[in-house]
Order: structure tokens, then sequence, then C-alpha cells
């Protein structure tokens, strides 16, 4: 299975059926740019996250669908305001212009709210019964707004060379970790099962690790495209506390560790879920 490709029809088929079909009112403007950035190349880790944790559930592909289309827009809409001049002010995104240097300014902002709306509207669309689909979507809510990745963007902001450790890890729990720990517990969410329970406490360790691991991987990247000697990390990277071994080190063993908690509880089930966790101790181990 070509995951990317399967998923991207999937997309089209959803942007089609909720920009164009219902009323045919929304600007061909605006239908352009968010599909110009939801459509855009990625590896669409969440959504593949979201999905094999549904598999280890042995949640319908039907009911999790919904939330792994919602959780990429949710994402998405993230990436076009980060571009923004009056955030990161970014001219490309993987390897194409940012959103708002095809559309303008303030097509883009419009795009990025709209996604966030239609993330809801899509999610709504899971044939799960409501009181576990009301649970999933609180959850869904969370990670998008000030207690999640909007919170975590702003918190980035305030971070300063006398900030503490802790409250960069705190900063990456939410402006990266909130969409990774959504992914994995919206699917538990819909299956009902709780945050308390043994089972889903292994899943929230698991989710937990693995988005700030992936935080980890992107700060030694970012690392291996700067010469030694002109490398200056900022307060908003892990390497600014300590050395990029200690950095991988730590990440690694407490990655590793709650993959090895995961399958302890859920046997060859969690082989999908293990196998996206080791990717990013793959691409930790080659930022040596």
């Amino acid at each position: 299975m070509n995951f990317k490709r399967e998923f991207d029809a999937a997309l089209t088929k959803t942007l089609e059926h909720f920009l164009v079909q219902p009323d045919g009112v929304t600007p061909r403007s605006l239908q352009e740019s968010i599909r110009y950035s939801l459509l855009s190349p990625g590896k669409k880790i969440r959504p593949r996250l979201l999905l094999a944790c549904a598999e280890m559930l042995e949640l319908p592909a039907m009911e999790a669908l919904p939330a792994a289309i919602s959780i990429e827009m949710i994402h998405c809409f993230t990436l076009i305001h980060d571009d923004l001049p009056c955030m990161d002010d970014d001219d490309m995104r993987r390897g194409q212009p940012s959103n708002h240097k095809k559309f303008g300014e303030s097509t883009a902002l419009l795009a990025g709210d709209s996604l966030i709306a239609l993330a809801f509207d899509v999610f709504l669309e899971s044939p799960v019964e409501p009181l576990r689909l009301k649970a999933g979507l609180k959850r869904l809510v969370w990670a998008a707004g000030p207690r999640g990745v909007t919170g975590g963007q702003a918190a980035e902001s305030d971070l300063s060379k006398d900030s503490t450790l802790e409250q960069l890890y705190q900063m990456h729990r939410q402006k990266t970790g909130a969409l990774f720990i959504a992914s994995v517990l919206i699917p538990k969410d819909l299956a009902g099962i709780s945050d308390e329970s043994a089972e889903g406490q292994s899943i929230l360790s698991f989710a937990d690790e693995l988005g700030l691991g992936f935080q980890v991987a992107d700060d030694l990247e970012d690392l291996q495209e700067e010469s030694p000697e002109s490398f200056k990390p900022k307060p908003t990277s892990v390497l600014f506390f300590m050395s990029p071994e200690q950095a991988r080190q730590q990440t690694l063993e407490r990655l590793t560790l709650a993959s090895q908690r995961l399958s302890e509880h859920w046997g060859d089930r969690a082989e999908s879920l293990t196998q996206i966790a080791k990717e990013v101790i793959h691409k930790l181990q080659i930022s040596s």
C-alpha cells in the first residue's frame, strides 16, 4: 500500500465534498489555496499514526479515517499560519513557495482559518457512537487550541536564554507534541478506552515520547545543516541545554522504552505504531 497516494486520494475526495458539492459558494481562490497546502508533498506522519493506532485497537477504518483527515487539516493550518510574515516569515515550505507567497497573505490566513472549521466538520462524519465521538472531538479541539499547538507557538515566542529545559519541553509538548499525542489518543477515545486504564497509559506514554523524539530529531537535523563553528543553538532547541550526543542518547532511551511498554500491552498489534517510532529512532541515529 502506498499510504500517501491513498491518503491524498481520500483528502481530495473530502475536499471535493466539503468545498464544492454542498453549496458551491466557497470562492475558487480559497479552494485553490487550501488544496495547495493540504495536498503538498509531506510525510503525513500524523494521519499515519492515527490510522496505525486505530488498526492496533481494531477500530474500523471507516470510523478512523475522518479523524485522520481532520488531524492533517489541523496540522496544515498550523503550517500555513507559521509561515506568515507576522510569525516565522518563511518563503518556502516542503520545497515549494509557502501559501502566502503563492496566494497572498489574506488568502493564506483565511485558508488556515478554513482548515480549522473543515477539520471539525469532517471529524463529525465518523459513524461512532455520540459519547465516544464527543471525546475524540474534544481531544482534537485541545490539540488545536491554546493548551495545544496554538499555545505552543505562543510559548515559543516567550522562551529566552533564562528559560529552563522543562519550559522548553513543555513548549515542545504543545507545539509539536500535541498533534502527535492527539493522533494516537483520538483512536483510543473513539474506541472507548479511558486515559486512566493501563492500556490508555501505555498509549499516552508512547505518544508523548514520540512527539518529543520527533522534535529532538529535527533539532539534530538543523545542526547537520550548519557548520559546527557557526551553529549557535537558540533557547527553542534542546541543543541550547545539552550536547547533541546527550540529546540523542536520552531521546533514544526514552522512545525505545515507551515502544517496549506499548508492545507489552498490545503485542504484535502494536507493530504499525512501533514501526513509526523506529523511523524516528533511525532519524536520530543518522544525525550523529
